[in-house]
């Protein structure tokens, strides 16, 4: 059984290597974070991880910045891999992501201009 694009499909319809790439940045991206939080943190991390039962989440810090650097080499290689004619129709995933500038950096579109359009600034709590 064939789907077939209508015109409207079509405007949604990206490079498949384009939507990797802008994955694997996004997972590099947030596997500096994870670093950069080790880093900052690292004073308190030394005194935490002398606790036993924070032990394994200290650890699990560092593991996560880990396997989020491995996600982005293996979907980055995955997406130079692929044939550039191939696309997908990213429309409804993407509309499922709801912090609006992870969504337009996915998109490859620009952020708006308009903060209040933009999603994850910092929220104090």
């Amino acid at each position: 059984m064939s789907i077939g694009r209508t015109c409207e499909d079509e405007r949604h319809h990206a490079p498949l290597y384009s939507i990797l790439e802008a994955l694997g940045e996004e997972f590099h991206e947030l596997g500096r974070f994870a670093e950069q939080f080790q880093s900052t943190l690292s004073p308190a991390l030394l005194q935490v991880a002398s606790n036993p039962d924070c032990h394994r989440d200290v650890q699990s810090l560092d593991l996560l910045a880990q396997r989020l650097t491995a996600l982005s080499h293996y979907v980055l290689t995955i997406g130079r891999l692929l044939p550039e004619e191939w696309e997908v129709n990213s429309h409804h995933a993407l509309s499922n992501i709801t912090l609006s500038d992870l969504q337009y950096r996915l998109k490859g579109a620009p952020l708006p201009d308009e903060p209040e359009k933009q999603s994850g600034e910092l929220e104090l709590f």
